[in-house]
């Protein structure tokens, strides 16, 4: 375990026996959840941590899954079946490709390679266990409930989810990558800037105390996600300043890493790891498929 708020436990994943990468998080409610799989190579961990804090496998309620990129979700569909009584809770365009999901390990095969390989292929959801959710909806949890909102941008099919007694968020990948107390945006291709800007001024307006990233941990808000908004326009505009003279990839991150002192710090610490630094690379191909529409 690496950290606890209210009733929230956080846990490192450890894949491919990296510290610090990927998080995913145990509610000790009275109808206990979790929030993040992890990819299916993980899934013995997160049953390991429902045993070391005392919570039976039928006591869980519900899996919320912010969307479906194997780091986050990839582990659900073998998760369940050791969950009798749990729903997977999702974005409505989430609910295909956990019917069925071939065309998103073929999807991840390509962009990610050895990396999907090691992460493991996700297995498919039946329908009759998933919840798939509308803006605004609240899971009753007992003793507080979850608010869930739809917060597309990094990918269409996502969503967040905020405990609202504990004043907990849980973003998935729409407020970023925080690590080493640096935040940048991570924004793979389809990116869309306007919806990740909508998206993110939702959950400011939500007022988190606590913001429980999926890389890497929790973090005090204070006004961390103001901050990524006008990160995320500041790349945007240097983007497509890029695109419109001819640059590319290498170019975009010259660029971001001069003027950027969290992209240029969190950049150089993590660029040996294969999971964060292949955050890198998809965020600035995602940004200048942005720019490039």
């Amino acid at each position: 375990m690496c950290g606890r708020r209210g009733k929230v436990y956080c846990f490192d994943s450890e894949v491919f026996g990296e510290n610090g990468s990927i998080s995913f998080y145990i509610v000790k409610a009275e109808k206990a959840a979790i929030v993040e799989t992890g990819p299916t190579s993980v899934v013995e961990r997160v049953l390991e941590g429902l045993e070391g804090l005392e919570i039976d496998r039928e006591g869980v309620n519900y899996i919320f899954v912010t969307h479906l990129h194997l780091d986050h979700g990839g582990g659900v569909g073998k998760l369940i079946e050791f969950l009798p009584k749990a729903k997977v809770v999702c974005h409505p365009k989430a609910v295909k490709h956990l019917l069925n999901p071939e065309k998103l390990w073929e999807a991840s095969l390509n962009t990610l390679g050895m990396v999907a390989e090691g992460y493991g292929k996700p297995e498919s959801v039946a329908e009759e266990r998933l919840l798939p959710v509308e803006e605004g909806m609240e899971i009753d949890l007992g003793d507080d409930s979850m608010l869930c909102i739809l917060t597309p941008g990094h990918a269409p099919h996502h969503s967040s989810f905020f405990l609202e007694k504990d004043q907990i968020l849980f973003p998935g990948d729409s407020a970023g990558v925080y690590a080493f107390d640096k935040l940048i945006p991570t924004t793979p291709p389809p990116f869309k800037l306007e919806d990740a800007i909508t998206s993110l001024e939702k959950m400011i307006e939500l007022r988190p105390k606590t913001i429980a990233f999926t890389h890497f941990g929790f973090a005090e808000n204070g006004r961390l996600l103001e901050k990524l908004k006008d990160k995320l326009l500041m790349w945007g505009e240097t983007a497509v300043e890029v695109a419109r003279g001819g640059g590319d990839i290498q170019t975009l991150h010259s660029k971001i890493y001069e003027v950027d002192p969290d992209y240029k710090e969190l950049y150089d610490l993590t660029k040996d790891s294969l999971i964060i630094s292949g955050f890198h690379k998809l965020t600035l191909l995602g940004l200048l498929d942005y720019a490039g529409r």
